[in-house]
């Protein structure tokens, strides 16, 4: 099954997002992104791509671990950008300008779990991001895209949109035409 472990937002912060895709998608710049549901719009805490059950379970008892004891928190969406770079944009991004720290001790604290139980390391630092459009081609970079996204930092994202990190979970992914669909195989509430 392919899997991954992420933070998941409330139907609130949903709408929220989904507000924020259709301010963008009047974006000149942005005509060539397609849009994620906003239902399925998550942080990546760890991709696990294709695992067996047993992996699965690991994956899981790692997450109940690392999310034993931890808090609550903030997390302020204050910026855009993409991946991998401006010259070939491929995933349109939002997220925090600084990593909160008890985000940044959550996957520190699961990346420890996950290596315990035979997880490879993390390749590359944690960038906790949004992935909210994919880029349909990527032949040419769109004219006045780093423009456009300044813009919109200043008009939607000031002051930044807030949401509560409530919880982890982990999720079976299976792609279809439509879009993925995501199943929670194990939560984590935080207080």
């Amino acid at each position: 099954m392919r899997a991954f472990l992420a933070i998941p937002f409330s139907a609130d912060e949903h709408g929220m997002l989904k507000s924020l895709q259709e301010s963008l998608s009047t974006m000149p710049a942005l005509d060539d992104f397609r849009w994620a549901m906003p239902e399925n719009i998550h942080i990546t805490l760890r991709f696990l791509g294709d695992i067996e059950g047993a992996q699965a379970e690991a994956a899981a008892e790692a997450l109940r671990r690392a999310g034993e004891g931890a808090p609550a928190f903030d997390i302020s969406i204050d910026r855009f950008g993409v991946f991998p770079h401006l010259k070939r944009p491929g995933v349109l991004w939002t997220g925090p300008s600084e990593t909160p720290e008890p985000l940044a001790e959550l996957e520190a604290n699961l990346s420890r779990h996950l290596a315990d139980t035979g997880f490879p390391s993390r390749e590359g630092p944690f960038r906790p991001h949004l992935t909210i459009a994919r880029r349909r081609s990527r032949d040419r970079p769109p004219a006045g895209l780093e423009g456009e996204l300044e813009i919109a930092e200043q008009r939607w994202l000031t002051p930044p949109l807030v949401c509560r990190v409530r919880e982890a979970v982990l999720f079976r992914s299976e792609l279809n035409p439509s879009g993925a669909i995501h199943t929670v195989l194990e939560r984590v509430t935080f207080h």
